[in-house]
């Protein structure tokens, strides 16, 4: 019996058997199945879920995407406004400008006129002045030159008063 039991060991076929009750009551004790289908449940939500944050990832870098295009866009759109903006105020400043200039030059011409008037009559005046003197130096002067023409100036100023009708 001993070489019998020696025999069996000792065979392969023995051994695959008892590695398969072994298996067997270990698979039993273990719960292989649940084990692997909680893995295989765990692997389908790993994939869902990264194919989920695969999709929500696209949709970002679209939206990405569309926000850059987008910005493109409105940096040109804002430069050309501003280019618009500049382009206005200039032209208006030259505008205001040119018509402060005119202004200006009407002013200036005014006081010019305004000033020429005023030495003009000024020197009328003072022409007027020096002639009326003038006159009644000359005046004086012949009427001492002469005695008899003080005379004659009298009557003709009485003759003139004379015929002057009221």
């Amino acid at each position: 019996m001993t070489e019998f039991w020696n025999l069996i060991v000792e065979s392969n076929t023995f051994n695959f058997a008892i590695l398969v009750i072994i298996l067997a009551i270990v698979f039993t004790k273990i719960d292989l199945a649940g084990i692997i289908e909680k893995i295989k449940n765990d692997i389908s939500t790993a994939i869902e879920n990264a194919q989920q944050e695969k999709e929500t990832a696209a949709k970002e870098l679209q939206s990405a995407q569309k926000t850059a295009a987008n910005t493109d866009n409105e940096i040109a759109e804002q430069l050309k406004n501003a280019q618009e903006n500049a382009k206005n105020l200039t032209q208006g400043i030259i505008k205001n400008t040119e018509t402060q200039v005119e202004n200006i030059k009407t002013n200036v011409m005014r006081s010019i006129m305004a000033e020429e008037k005023k030495l003009s009559n000024e020197l009328t005046r003072q022409t007027l002045q020096s002639s009326i003197e003038q006159a009644k130096q000359n005046i004086i002067q012949k009427l001492n030159e002469n005695s008899s023409l003080h005379e004659k100036f009298i009557e003709d100023s009485i003759n003139e008063i004379d015929g002057v009708e009221l």
